[in-house]
């Protein structure tokens, strides 16, 4: 069953009540910390991906899904290449893994990154080789 908000602190000792996160907020959280991992950037401007840039000043998308207990985040970011995919993707489900618990609450998070874009630096001396 799919839910649109994620409850945590299922039941508190204290017995003063839950508390329940909508799944937006959860993306917003999970996308600022993406954003924080060096390298990381988003897809901006642009129709229908005609005349789109790459921007590393932007969060990433993020769209967080909730399975029973579990979130379920799926992120479409870019890269600065040359950088290690695989690190880097570590690296970004670590952070938002650990964002997650530790600023909502979210015990067990599924992070899927969809990296669909690599931008090399553009550099003066490349542009002078041609």
């Amino acid at each position: 069953m799919t839910t649109h908000e994620i409850a945590t602190a299922d039941s508190r000792p204290d017995g003063r009540g839950n508390t329940h996160i909508p799944a937006a907020v959860l993306a917003k959280i999970a996308a600022q910390a993406a954003r924080e991992i060096d390298g990381v950037g988003a897809p901006a401007g642009g129709v229908l991906g005609v005349a789109q840039r790459r921007d590393f000043d932007r969060r990433p998308r993020a769209d967080v899904e909730i399975l029973g207990s579990t979130a379920v985040v799926r992120l479409d970011l870019g890269l600065r290449y040359p950088s290690p995919v695989e690190t880097t993707c570590d690296a970004v489900r670590q952070r938002v893994d650990e964002r997650l618990r530790r600023d909502a609450g979210v015990t067990r998070t599924q992070v899927d990154i969809t990296v669909s874009w690599l931008n090399a630096e553009d550099t003066n001396e490349r542009r002078r080789l041609l």
